[in-house]
């Protein structure tokens, strides 16, 4: 009985200590603490603001009390256009940079482009595997890099692609457009529109 009581006295003196530490009940009545009568707040300052920096400030950057939209991926089939892949050896290695854009009707999530390289009698050699780590948006367009060792075996190649939610229908064209002419268009159009 003895030992029971003195683990019921340590368990009692913990508990309090705690709610105590814990900011628990004080002693005197009123609801402040130590920390809340010492230290004095510093009056807070806003920053002077134009009237001309208040009309860019909501196109700049969101307010904070907006949270990033979620993006809905593409689930099933998604159609992707991409420019002749650009192929090089850069120090014994066969470097391929194919251009990607998105053509879907929403976010494609987890972009995979395999490689596949054969020699003249159609034997597998191996080949790269890349995946894009953030959902290409819609009209987004991307590069992905492939590498492998070069080998004088090397014939010909053979691309797949692939996302994480089904199969992509790729496309091969002859241009895409620049994404940097394209911010410029938007630019102009919007300066017009005011």
């Amino acid at each position: 009985m003895n030992r029971l009581s003195f683990i019921w006295g340590i368990a009692l003196v913990s508990l309090t200590l705690s709610a105590l530490g814990c900011g628990g009940g004080s002693s005197n009545g009123d609801d402040s603490t130590l920390s809340e009568s010492t230290v004095e707040e510093a009056p807070v300052t806003e920053p002077e603001v134009s009237p001309t920096d208040t009309a860019e400030a909501p196109a700049e950057a969101p307010a904070e009390s907006e949270r990033p939209r979620f993006v809905a991926p593409v689930r099933g089939v998604a159609e992707v256009a991409y420019l002749a892949p650009d192929t090089e050896v850069i120090d014994g290695e066969v470097v391929t940079r194919i251009r990607i854009q998105n053509r879907a009707t929403g976010a494609i999530a987890g972009l995979k482009v395999d490689e596949f390289w054969y020699d003249s009698d159609g034997n597998s050699l191996g080949g790269d595997s890349q995946r894009v780590r953030q959902p290409l948006l819609v009209g987004e367009i991307t590069t992905i890099e492939l590498r492998i060792p070069r080998s004088s075996r090397m014939n010909r190649n053979n691309y797949s692609f692939s996302h994480a939610n089904g199969e992509i229908k790729a496309t091969q064209v002859d241009e895409l457009p620049d994404p940097v002419e394209e911010e410029a268009e938007e630019a102009e159009e919007a300066e017009s529109e005011s």
